[in-house]
């Protein structure tokens, strides 16, 4: 990771207080009032182990070129390699600020203002890759934007001069000619488009999904074809499983990310994203969440949740372990060897010979059922629906060998509340309705 860091002052014209002394020493002259405060490239430095097979994102010159009332302009430049849109799918980058007023300690989350989901009033670019602009929206929303290719295309996105509206009305602390650090963020994610898919491969892995028939085989894929509630039990057709089993005479709740809606998975584990994460933490956090600092192998639930939380994201559920590990083939495909490909969707080091493991929501117990899904609020929190410090709710899926197979659920339904060698993190975000694919 690289970071370099400054103080700009956020002002109500495009001159009052636009001095370049306001810059910090050595970043150079920029456009607007104010000059970058810091640049963040959150997978500049790999931990060990990790497959770095690409150079890093940067999302860089971030600055503030606009001051009015009730909002702030942001102006950012951002880059990534080995990008693609197509009709399957596509990949994107997740944007998200953070700023601390003068004289505090704490870092505190950027809210957005949009007045559509898709390419908002006030959000462009100067030049570069034609990018869409995509602004979340809803009572969990507006805390970050996803930027992906407004065509299709593969290869480096370089979007310059990209523009985002601040709503200073939620900023704590930042009234006119007031000095701000700011820092921005970017997680590269790939999209899972909505659609049915298969639970289970018709295989004998442990604790497999399958669907109940007449309690004569438990084989049989379970269809996931529609959005809504799925009904468990060992009642004919019904999803059923040899282990870990759901609730019998039961269902997986509709609010529950089932994984026939569209959501983004981040395309790799988290841990190299860590070292920016604690480093913006309180003391006292940095004493609970700096696991992944000294063991980037030895993670927990609380150290994954509390980074998912902090960047308006959120974790996946086990269905949508299997969707983004499978996809949306008959039963047969599994990219469990030890080749370093990516999934049917693009997302690197999800199963088969892997090591970390991923940490999902179950459906084993209740705890894990009453997930919705909701996202992270930009700080340390964990939402009341997501599992708890106790890691009650959570369980592991994927790893090594038999384990990293995409049925397999042995350990479907045990959370780590405390460091537990193997474990990773990878954070999702469900899709915003109707800005296509």
């Amino acid at each position: 990771m690289s970071a370099a860091g400054g103080t700009v002052r956020v002002t109500d014209s495009m001159n009052k207080g636009s001095s370049m002394s306001d810059a910090p020493r050595g970043m150079g002259r920029l456009a607007g009032i104010v000059a970058v405060l810091t640049t963040c490239s959150l997978t500049a430095a790999m931990p060990h182990g990790v497959a770095a097979d690409r150079d890093p994102l940067a999302v860089t010159n971030v600055r503030v070129t606009e001051r009015q009332a009730a909002t702030a302009t942001l102006t950012f430049d951002v880059t990534w390699k080995d990008s693609w849109r197509h009709e399957g799918n596509h990949d994107a980058m997740w944007v998200f600020f953070k700023y601390r007023p003068k004289g505090a300690d704490d870092w505190r989350h950027v809210r957005l203002a949009a007045d559509r989901t898709l390419n908002p009033t006030g959000y462009g670019q100067a030049e570069g890759t034609r990018v869409d602009l995509i602004v979340p929206d809803g009572d969990d929303g507006y805390l970050g934007m996803l930027v992906r290719r407004a065509e299709y295309g593969l290869g480096t996105v370089e979007a310059q001069g990209v523009t985002a509206r601040w709503d200073l009305r939620s900023a704590r602390g930042v009234p006119p000619d007031h000095d701000v650090a700011l820092l921005a963020f970017g997680i590269e994610m790939a999209f899972i488009p909505e659609g049915s898919y298969l639970l289970g491969d018709g295989g004998t892995q442990t604790f497999h999904f399958y669907q109940y028939t007449d309690g004569s085989q438990h084989h049989k894929p379970y269809r996931v074809a529609a959005a809504g509630a799925i009904q468990t039990g060992r009642q004919p057709g019904r999803l059923w499983a040899r282990g870990n089993e759901p609730e019998d005479g039961g269902q997986i709740p509709a609010a529950y990310p089932t994984g026939y809606g569209a959501f983004y998975a981040a395309k790799r584990h988290a841990m190299s994203l860590y070292p920016a994460f604690a480093a913006r933490l309180s003391e006292d956090e940095k004493q609970t969440f700096n696991r992944w600092q000294s063991n980037q192998y030895s993670g927990s639930w609380p150290d994954g949740a509390a980074f998912a939380a902090w960047a308006a994201l959120r974790p996946l559920s086990e269905l949508e372990y299997e969707k983004l590990t499978r996809g949306p083939t008959e039963p047969g495909w599994n990219t469990g060897d030890s080749l370093d490909h990516p999934s049917f969707w693009g997302v690197h080091n999800i199963n088969g010979w892997r090591v970390p493991r991923e940490q999902t929501v179950t459906v084993a117990n209740a705890a894990g059922r009453r997930f919705r899904g909701t996202h992270g609020g930009g700080t340390t929190t964990l939402p009341a629906d997501w599992p708890q410090q106790d890691a009650v709710g959570a369980g592991v899926r994927g790893g090594y060998n038999t384990a990293g197979d995409p049925s397999c659920r042995a350990d479907a339904a045990t959370g780590a509340a405390t460091p537990r060698n193997g474990l990773g993190w990878r954070a999702a975000r469900t899709a915003p309705k109707g800005v296509g694919l």
